[in-house]
């Protein structure tokens, strides 16, 4: 009997999932606020899919704990991945994600870098059977330094028209404004999911097709709790819908 409830639920879950909800967090490396807290205070805005930038993985300062890990299973989210960008503090650095679907694919790219961080691409492809479509979820953090970002932004543009995928998002911390030319290139390639003329720095882009049509985008800046405890920056969502 209880396999068939739990196939049951899972057939259910796989007919009802045409919604999705993704959010991109700087965490500033969990150095103010651990997995656990920042998993608890996201947990209400019940994101799908979190992109996750400056991510510690076993370091000193994070008292040697698994950040995108705790925050899975304070969500109660099955599928989670970290990628090093650097080995720092006893531990890894790097960028991640948090999944409620599972995931069927895992993409990686490193794009050109300076310095000891190397600048990794991850694109999660969520399993097929729960949109009826290729949906691919792609996680960066650019580099901040001028003199990289022309190779930089060449590099991620080619690689993302790439990836494959019925309905694509390019999320993350880009370090750069909407007001340079860095963000004209993405933008003739993407369509930018921020519907208010803002200085930013955090992204989700959506693929240019017609499978996907937007419902909301916000950053997550509510008055019952100061964020400036958890991280640097805004955790940023969208919600969609996929046809």
């Amino acid at each position: 009997m209880k396999k068939i409830i739990t196939v049951l639920f899972f057939l259910t879950y796989i007919l009802e999932a045409k919604n999705l909800k993704i959010m991109t967090y700087n965490i500033y490396g969990g150095r103010l606020a651990n997995g656990t807290t920042i998993g608890r205070n996201i947990k209400k805005f019940d994101p799908d899919f979190i992109s996750l930038q400056e991510v510690d993985y076993y370091t000193k300062r994070s008292n040697f704990n698994d950040i995108v890990k705790d925050i899975a299973q304070e969500l109660n989210y099955s599928y989670y991945y970290f990628k090093k960008s650097r080995d720092y503090d006893s531990g890894e650095f790097g960028i991640g994600f948090v999944s409620r679907y599972p995931i069927e694919k895992i993409f990686e790219y490193e794009l050109p870098s300076i310095g000891a961080e190397k600048r990794q691409v991850i694109a999660a492809q969520i399993d097929e059977k729960i949109f009826s479509k290729k949906v691919l979820i792609i996680d960066t953090h650019l580099d901040y330094n001028p003199n990289i970002k022309p190779k930089e932004m060449e590099a991620l543009l080619n690689i993302t028209a790439e990836f494959p995928g019925d309905v694509k998002f390019l999320t993350g911390d880009f370090n750069l404004l909407p007001t340079t030319e860095y963000y004209q290139q993405i933008i003739k390639e993407w369509n930018d999911t921020y519907l208010f003329d803002e200085p930013r720095i955090d992204y989700i882009f959506g693929d240019k097709t017609n499978n996907w049509n937007l419902r909301s985008s916000k950053f997550i800046k509510d008055e019952y709790l100061d964020w400036s405890t958890l991280s640097d920056h805004f955790p940023y969502m969208i919600n969609v819908d996929i046809k």
